[in-house]
């Protein structure tokens, strides 16, 4: 028999400092962000740049009103991401409103020439692919981040994306397509590009490696 926690015990557990922390337990809420604070706000610095910490933050006080209206408890992460996701898109309408007209289908995150200010890419090939992952709509990069770097169940990401589950690896391969399609076309070495797409799976569960530094959790 295997000793120790399994996932199902932290989730339970995740719930319980979150309800916690809605109930005025300072304590309580400092150990659930330390917990979640690198993944979440890894998922929004490819995204949002220099508002990656504020939506973290936003994020997570969200949580601590959600948790009331929550049904049923079956994953954390679902729940936790399905509000980031929530926050970003949020975020995306608000920097569009300038606009007439968006095509939110072919939604674009701001920048997409910006590295992201946390990620230090060690290798060629992870500048290329973070290059290429910028180039996405949102709801690529989304489906994506959450496969290959929080290794996301299929139910887990519907429900954090409120799509059935028969459509979700659908979802993953038609955006890990259109990442392929955009490391094809952005200027770099034929040898690297080839690196990188022969061994595309690994190379982007690498980026999830790469050190954002020490969370710094301000006014939760």
């Amino acid at each position: 028999m295997r000793g120790g926690p399994g996932r199902d015990d932290f989730e339970l557990r995740d719930f319980e400092l979150l309800e916690a922390w809605s109930a005025g337990d300072s304590q309580a809420g400092d150990a659930l962000v330390r917990r979640h604070y690198s993944s979440v706000l890894r998922f929004f610095d490819l995204k949002a740049g220099s508002h990656a910490e504020d939506l973290t933050q936003k994020t997570f006080l969200a949580c601590t009103t959600a948790i009331a209206n929550l049904r049923e408890r079956t994953s954390f992460r679902a729940f936790l991401f399905g509000i980031a996701r929530n926050q970003l898109l949020h975020h995306i309408r608000s920097q569009s409103r300038a606009a007439a007209t968006f095509d939110f289908d072919d939604l674009r995150t701001g920048d997409g020439a910006a590295t992201p200010s946390r990620v230090v890419a060690m290798y060629e090939e992870q500048r290329l692919l973070l290059r290429a992952l910028q180039l996405l709509a949102v709801e690529a990069q989304m489906v994506l981040q959450m496969f290959y770097w929080e290794s996301m169940s299929n139910r887990e990401i519907a429900e954090a994306l409120g799509v059935p589950l028969s459509t979700v690896t659908t979802r993953v391969s038609r955006a890990r397509q259109a990442l392929e399609r955009a490391i094809a076309d952005i200027p770099g070495l034929d040898r690297h590009r080839t690196l990188l797409l022969e061994g595309l799976d690994s190379w982007v569960a690498s980026i999830a490696e790469l050190s954002l530094g020490e969370p710094v959790v301000r006014g939760l």
